[in-house]
């Protein structure tokens, strides 16, 4: 059934193949390295379209460079798509073999390609050639880094993954939290040379004179929300909610999915909400990383290594779920759901591995193809699962499940080091 999956996702991907990368090219360079692609008729559509700006960081022009010498978008469409299959193929690699380390009884290839390549934000992002595909392939190294504790390797993928959409820089104050001072001096060091390298090929300005201050902007109104009527009679969100409208079928992360649920429900205030999750995620987080560090335990063995796997796992969710996110940037979450799936599957913690599942099937659209869904039922079930904010509970059942299992960790460390004395 996977392989099945795998294969019309691939044929789709052949010929229905834009999204926000197609909308964020060609970026202001292409004018002079090649003005064929400046005047392409199929990059018409594009949001970038002859505009003097790049509406996502760096890091994907850079890497993406030689695109720029094809003719057409449908010819980069082409050229990427053996690309990203490849990518894809290396991603769950690096997963295979950072999970294995932590699990070595058991053996949970099947399980966890299964949990891969059934992750729809996954497969989404594969068909509209979106850049996360190799952002997810650099998550993905940086988590084996972590098992294995290489932490300086590891802050050199934090840097690359850091400049494409800027949120992941946190992985910065990660580090320095840690007291990893070498890996804090190399993810320095590797951003000044992605921004050298960028001043270098494209210039600084155009990377700020479009929507990356309005989004910035966003992320910290917090205090107030609304909703309005447009002239078309459609509902639109204010303060805290704005950019969320009721026919809106792309934004799913925590933040729409409660403004989706306080339109219906109007004694919620999303906002509220809001802030007590953020409050009570930063608080658990710090607590058990204090908890952790007063025992002094080594970096090395196997629990040093699911520490390192949790704590990536639960800034990973952070920056995919707290601030602005199209459903294909759920990609991300393929990380710390296949590192909770390990983890249940080899502690054999059955009632936690069946909420993990209903976690994966919020999160994934229901995993059933979604044509095939909105078929039976007769309606559009994307925009219903959009709309209803469903995305929404599986969210936040990946949370509670994460910051549990970190929370855990801290209280058996400090439960062992209140009995070290006694022993001894």
């Amino acid at each position: 059934m996977v392989l099945v999956r795998i294969a019309t996702i691939i044929w789709a991907g052949a010929w229905n193949n834009r999204g926000d990368f197609y909308a964020s090219l060609p970026g202001t360079y292409v004018k002079t390295v090649n003005p064929t692609l400046w005047d392409s008729p199929d990059m018409r559509g594009a949001m970038g379209y002859q505009l003097d700006t790049y509406y996502h960081g760096p890091i994907q022009y850079l890497t993406l460079y030689p695109i720029a010498y094809l003719d057409s978008y449908e010819q980069i469409a082409w050229a990427l798509l053996p690309v990203y299959i490849v990518a894809l193929g290396l991603a769950w690699f690096f997963l295979f073999r950072a999970l294995s380390a932590l699990a070595p009884r058991r053996d949970l290839r099947v399980e966890l390609f299964a949990a891969a390549f059934l992750f729809f934000p996954l497969l989404q992002a594969f068909i509209q050639r979106e850049f996360e595909v190799l952002i997810f392939l650099a998550m993905s190294f940086a988590l084996l880094e972590l098992v294995r504790n290489r932490t300086t390797v590891a802050a050199a993928a934090f840097a690359y993954i850091a400049w494409f959409k800027y949120i992941p820089l946190m992985l910065l104050g990660y580090c320095a939290l840690r007291g990893w001072v070498r890996a804090v001096v190399v993810f320095v060091a590797t951003s000044a040379a992605i921004v050298g390298l960028t001043h270098l090929a494209f210039g600084l300005p155009e990377f700020y004179n479009n929507n990356v201050p309005s989004h910035a902007a966003q992320v910290f109104r917090v205090f107030d929300y609304g909703f309005h009527l447009d002239a078309g009679g459609v509902l639109n969100g204010d303060g805290f909610c704005n950019g969320w409208f009721e026919t809106e079928t792309t934004l799913t992360n925590l933040r729409h999915g409660l403004c989706a649920i306080s339109a219906r429900a109007p004694w919620l205030p999303p906002n509220l909400v809001y802030l007590l999750i953020c409050a009570m995620v930063a608080a658990g987080y710090l607590v058990t990383h204090f908890r952790l560090q007063r025992r002094g335990a080594h970096d090395d063995g196997l629990e040093a290594g699911w520490r390192r796997a949790l704590e990536f796992s639960i800034i990973v969710t952070i920056c995919s779920c707290f601030f602005f996110a199209h459903y294909y940037y759920l990609i991300a979450l393929a990380i710390p759901l296949l590192v909770l799936l390990t983890r249940f599957i080899d502690h054999e913690r059955r009632g936690r591995l069946a909420v993990w599942a209903l976690s994966y099937t919020l999160i994934s659209a229901f995993v059933i193809p979604i044509g095939i869904l909105s078929r039976l039922a007769n309606t559009d079930m994307w925009a219903r699962y959009v709309g209803g904010g469903w995305f929404l509970y599986g969210e936040f059942l990946l949370i509670v499940l994460l910051m549990r299992e970190y929370w855990e960790m801290g209280a058996q460390a400090q439960a062992t080091a209140a009995r070290s004395p006694a022993i001894s």
